[in-house]
């Protein structure tokens, strides 16, 4: 099958989920090809409909924001949704201008997207709902992300690069915060958590793709700045504990790539994140912006370095059963395939 992916480069995690949808397919023996386009045409994207896909296209996979531009005559169209900021639940975390934007135009581009298209994905039930709720249309599939488990995995028992995190001695416990210091992520309550915690804890944070560190002054934190893909493995692999106090996620990449390196996640009770982390399972949820809540899960962990342990492996094997890369991309292929069928029953999509 020849699959087109073109996408907006915003510097997120939907970046990301394009390119390794794009290998994963390709693992399969499918012909996958992903194409950047400039964010500056999330204001304007009807000229992406000049586009031209590569000879042979047969599906294109694209983000509900945009994905009408992208229709092409004789291909089926699957579009996606990554998190619907149209849900009231998100309100709260985008200013003036931003809620002009999705008011004014983004409800209008997904109306137009759903509307053009064959099929119709959401990365969560959460998502799914949200955007049932907020434009109605015909419920999504519901795939969860992939991510390449082969790569995020726990450290071999011999690795120097990642050993001594965890042995449970004289160090303090480790937590790792990982993504954009936004208020969305609830990274403004990190300081107010290590406050409380106060000795023999550590943050250590990455600054995301947008830059900027408020907290660098800050006693027990410590920036780890942007890392590279093996840093980052190294990272989670070195946490005894993700911390990952959100208010909204559309999915959760962090969650889901910590649990592959055998790292438990203490996150919040919101959005996607308990289709993820299975509470006193795989991780432990707190109520939303509860910073008591989260002081009082961390301490029990690190009171128990047995659970821990025990928790980091349920974690791994949880991983692999939802997040594997072999797994996400047939999940795609057989929409795919039932595109095909209803295109050939409803051969005529409308578009704006």
């Amino acid at each position: 099958m020849n699959i087109w992916l073109p996408y907006l480069e915003t510097g997120s995690g939907t970046d990301v989920y394009t390119r390794t949808l794009a290998d994963a397919l390709k693992a399969c023996g499918h012909n996958a090809v992903h194409a950047p386009f400039s964010r500056r045409w999330q204001y304007f994207p009807w000229p992406l409909r000049f586009s031209s896909a590569p000879a042979g296209t047969e599906v294109i996979l694209a983000n509900t924001w945009n994905g009408f531009a992208f229709r092409r005559e004789g291909c089926k169209l699957v579009v996606v949704e990554h998190h619907c900021v149209l849900t009231p639940a998100y309100s709260p975390y985008r200013n003036t201008f931003q809620a002009l934007f999705h008011e004014w135009l983004v409800r209008g581009f997904e109306k137009a997207s759903l509307k053009a298209a064959d099929a119709i994905v959401a990365v969560s039930t959460y998502t799914a709902r949200s955007l049932r709720s907020a434009l109605g249309g015909p419920w999504p599939e519901i795939i969860f992300n992939g991510i390449d488990t082969d790569f995020f995995c726990p450290h071999a028992p011999s690795d120097p690069a990642t050993q001594g995190d965890r042995d449970g001695g004289l160090r303090p416990f480790g937590l790792l915060f990982v993504g954009n210091l936004s208020r969305r992520k609830g990274a403004d309550l990190l300081p107010d958590i290590m406050a409380k915690l106060g000795p023999g804890f550590e943050l250590r944070y990455t600054l995301g793709m947008r830059g900027g560190d408020p907290f660098s002054r800050l006693p027990g934190m410590t920036p780890l700045g942007r890392l590279s893909r093996t840093e980052l493995r190294n990272a989670y692999r070195q946490a005894d504990a993700l911390l990952f106090p959100t208010r909204f996620e559309g999915f959760g990449y962090a969650a889901a790539e910590a649990m592959a390196c055998g790292t438990p996640v203490i996150a919040s009770a919101c959005s996607s994140l308990p289709e993820l982390v299975e509470d006193r399972v795989t991780g432990k949820l707190c109520p939303v912006d509860d910073t008591d809540a989260f002081v009082a899960a961390i301490r029990a962990l690190a009171a128990d370095r047995d659970e821990l342990h025990a928790m980091g492996e349920r974690a791994r094997s949880a991983a692999v059963d939802k997040f594997a890369l072999d797994r996400w991309a047939k999940e795609y292929l057989a929409v795919f395939t039932a595109a095909s069928e209803a295109a050939k029953r409803f051969p005529t999509r409308e578009t704006t």
